[in-house]
């Protein structure tokens, strides 16, 4: 992987600081950002996302803890499916509890 070199305006960088970021040394909080980024954008998974930060796994999920940031999403086909085995389960209940 090469490494690019880029100008980021002090603006930028004073207002990830201010993001929850303060914890990350200046150079590399840009790198995390954008790694946070593609990770809640769904570009990446969150292993992917803590390498390309340069964190640990566990790690790279407590700074997105910390940043309330949710690790895993449940979309609303999942709860729905969720929802559906709750129902079934509720009436194989009350059918067998009937008896």
């Amino acid at each position: 992987m090469a490494d690019v070199s880029v100008e980021v305006p002090q603006e930028l960088l004073d207002q990830l600081e201010r993001s929850g970021l303060q914890g990350v040394d200046e150079p590399r909080r840009v790198r995390v950002a954008l790694a946070i980024h593609l990770f809640t954008t769904e570009r990446i998974s969150i292993g992917r996302a803590a390498e390309l930060a340069g964190y640990p796994l566990i790690e790279f999920h407590d700074l997105l803890r910390e940043l309330e940031i949710p690790t895993v999403t449940y979309d609303r086909e999942e709860y729905e499916r969720d929802q559906e085995a709750v129902d079934r389960l509720r009436t194989r209940v009350d059918r067998d509890g009937s008896r």
